[in-house]
């Protein structure tokens, strides 16, 4: 990476993909090229481990990108991001839309 001031933010981009059962994480570099690590919410520790590979690379602020916000585990992983030390820039919805008419109901409203 390169050189850093100490009073600059390096910001990473945290994937997080939560259902029901699990809520997995993927940090990456702003172009999403290199992995920085990965994780899964059944591990206890993974908001540590996730902050303590990020500080190994200087990455001290994170943009967020959620997908399926059906769990629960999304709003946990961010507050114990935040509670860690590490800075959030900006949350971002990335839950795919369906561009085709694929929602199951007809043009009455009623179910196909």
């Amino acid at each position: 990476m390169a050189n850093v001031k100490g009073c600059e933010d390096v910001f990473g981009v945290a994937h997080i993909y939560s259902s029901l059962n699990d809520t997995f994480i993927h940090v990456t570099d702003l172009s999403g090229r290199e992995t920085i690590v990965r994780a899964a919410e059944s591990d206890e520790s993974s908001p540590r481990d996730i902050v303590k590979c990020c500080k190994e690379f200087r990455i001290n602020a994170l943009h967020v990108k959620v997908r399926a916000t059906k769990g629960s585990g999304t709003q946990n992983i961010l507050d114990a991001l935040t509670r860690s030390g590490m800075k959030i820039g900006h949350v971002e919805n990335a839950k795919p839309i369906a561009s085709d008419k694929s929602s199951g109901f007809d043009s009455n409203g009623e179910r196909c």
